[in-house]
């Protein structure tokens, strides 16, 4: 794994014609990040990007991301000695204001003939609030793992996308029931969140959010 700081030029790292990208908040990372993770690399051919998310456009971040790229690194750093590229940026840093998918897209098009965006099944669940998302549609591909047991999410994407749902692909990997939310939830409750992240990063999870509300932003 390679850590990248700054929008820099790719063409010197690329090691295939597509990228995979996995953005998030990581807030925190969690056991469900390095699991669906691991199955992506499984299963496509092609350069990864781990592409932790500044300013979401909507939900509110209650830790800075300075901490949660770290948080990622330190949660990713378990796949060094895999044989592919992968890579971890804080490009999102270096843009001002929201960031949207679609920019993301397009920085990417610029050294690769294909991208892929992995997400999860939720984000079906409201796809037509993403920013342009017909024509991110039309310029990469949506690789989606599943959230939900009877697939109902898949089912609504069909529905608002028609046509365009030719532009998602519905991955078979294992439903993985950890939520970020949910261990916010355990850490303010008081509950113990061992096994669900990073041992690396357990004590830091637990002392920033103890005290920190749902919603509030640092």
């Amino acid at each position: 794994m390679e850590i990248l700081y700054g929008l820099k030029e790719l063409s010197s790292l690329t090691k295939n014609d597509t990228a995979v990208i996995f953005g998030s908040s990581f807030n925190p990372p969690h056991v469900g990040h390095i699991v669906i993770f691991n199955y992506a690399l499984n299963f496509f051919d092609a350069d990864f990007y781990i592409v932790p998310t500044n300013l979401p456009p909507h939900k509110k971040l209650a830790v800075p991301f300075e901490k949660r790229f770290n948080w990622a690194v330190k949660t990713y750093k378990v796949f060094s000695d895999v044989e592919k590229g992968i890579f971890i940026t804080d490009m999102e840093r270096h843009i001002e204001g929201v960031n949207y998918a679609i920019h993301n897209v397009e920085y990417f098009l610029k050294y690769y003939k294909k991208v892929i965006l992995l997400v999860g099944e939720d984000a079906l669940g409201n796809i037509e609030r993403w920013y342009r998302y017909d024509e991110l549609l039309s310029k990469s591909t949506l690789a989606v793992y599943p959230r939900t047991r009877d697939g109902s999410l898949y089912k609504r994407g069909r529905e608002v996308l028609g046509k365009l749902y030719d532009r998602v692909l519905e991955l078979n990997f294992p439903i993985v029931e950890v939520s970020s939310s949910e261990i916010r939830r355990f850490v303010r409750e008081g509950k113990t969140i061992t096994g669900l992240v990073p041992k690396e990063i357990e004590d830091e999870v637990r002392e920033t959010y103890k005290n920190v509300e749902e919603g509030e932003r640092w």
